[in-house]
């Protein structure tokens, strides 16, 4: 079942969360998480989440955000975060909630849904190329440092 995150699932959020920070190498901490789980429980927040349950238990998370996209005077979703347990991979969750992404834009009126992924990361990159379009374009960051 595909569904919003609540408040109850805090606990399990923190665990997955932590699970793509790790996998990605990014430090985490008690702030960060925080902060991005008053963002998804904040409903006049940008930053929306959905989550993938399975028996009672969430196995993995989505977050994803409205974004404009002025060179075609739209608006699209942005998939932000996507995580999947490890042991539970395998089973079309991740497909399932880009899925109920692409239902979400729909219902919204969006030109689609954009995300970008590591180019280390073959597995996601396998499923992605099944199911979208890669648009080229390489992701550069300036440091506001």
């Amino acid at each position: 079942m595909i569904r919003k995150l609540e408040k109850k699932d805090k606990e399990n959020w923190v665990k997955l969360y932590n699970g793509y920070a790790n996998f990605y190498k990014v430090a985490m901490n008690k702030g960060i998480l925080e902060t991005t789980w008053e963002w998804i429980q904040n409903e006049s927040h940008v930053v929306n989440g959905i989550c993938f349950e399975l028996e009672g238990k969430i196995v993995g998370i989505a977050h994803y955000r409205t974004m404009p996209r002025p060179i075609k005077g739209q608006y699209i979703g942005f998939l932000d975060d996507l995580f999947v347990e490890p042991e539970f991979r395998g089973q079309q969750i991740a497909q399932k909630l880009i899925s109920h992404l692409k239902s979400l834009s729909k219902a919204n009126n969006w030109d689609g849904i954009r995300w970008i992924a590591h180019s280390s990361n073959e597995n996601a990159k396998k499923l992605y190329d099944k199911i979208a379009n890669n648009t080229g374009f390489e992701l550069y960051e300036l440091k506001g440092d």
